[in-house]
């Protein structure tokens, strides 16, 4: 006996013993083939993207989480593609854009907890003195903007007064570090003129 053919119309007919025999038509259809979803990242009917464990979305899941196109922000099993800022998952902490790992990006990205300097999609945390933004230049401590920093600080540019964590370009006057003090013009240590400390 040979299986129906899919879209093709059959007559049936059911005997009975006790009633009438039933007679009548069915068209052949394919068998629902039941879904298994792997563990991970995956997309639903709704058009969203969510994180499934033993094939049920896990709304325990909040942080970063991989597939073969990337990295993605999920909170609580769903994948965020609102979410711009940096995230953590146990490689460390990262910057995203649009729910996703950029891995290319290289600059300053904040989120809750504050600034961070990133390079290369990672936050840096090795990072340590004046780092450039297009949010302006920043004194960066530990991969983090401290902005409660004002003093000195030195880069491959010189020396730079920062105030509330940011070189003030338009300081002009005099800052004190561990080797004395200083005139600064436009923010940045004129070395040609080193202070007598006033009292």
């Amino acid at each position: 006996e040979k299986a129906p053919t899919i879209g093709t119309e059959y007559t049936i007919t059911i005997v009975s013993d006790n009633y009438q025999d039933i007679v009548t038509k069915a068209v052949a259809q394919d068998a629902e083939t039941p879904v298994i979803i792997p563990d991970g990242l995956a997309p639903a009917e709704d058009g969203n993207w969510y994180y499934y464990k033993d094939g049920q979305i896990a709304t325990e899941i909040s942080g970063l989480a991989a597939n073969e196109y990337g990295w993605f922000k999920v909170t609580n099993g769903k994948v965020d593609f609102d979410y711009t800022g940096l995230a953590a998952n146990e490689n460390g902490w990262f910057k995203v854009a649009n729910g996703k790992v950029d891995f290319d990006y290289t600059g300053l990205a904040a989120n809750e907890y504050g600034w961070g300097y990133v390079s290369d999609g990672q936050v840096d945390f090795n990072c340590n003195g004046p780092v450039n933004s297009a949010h302006g230049w920043w004194y960066v401590s530990g991969g983090r903007v401290d902005d409660t920093y004002t003093g000195l600080v030195a880069n491959a540019y010189g020396w730079w007064y920062v105030e509330n964590g940011a070189i003030n370009f338009n300081y002009n006057s005099l800052a004190a570090n561990e080797y004395g003090w200083w005139k600064i013009d436009g923010g940045k240590v004129n070395l040609d003129r080193k202070s007598t400390r006033l009292n």
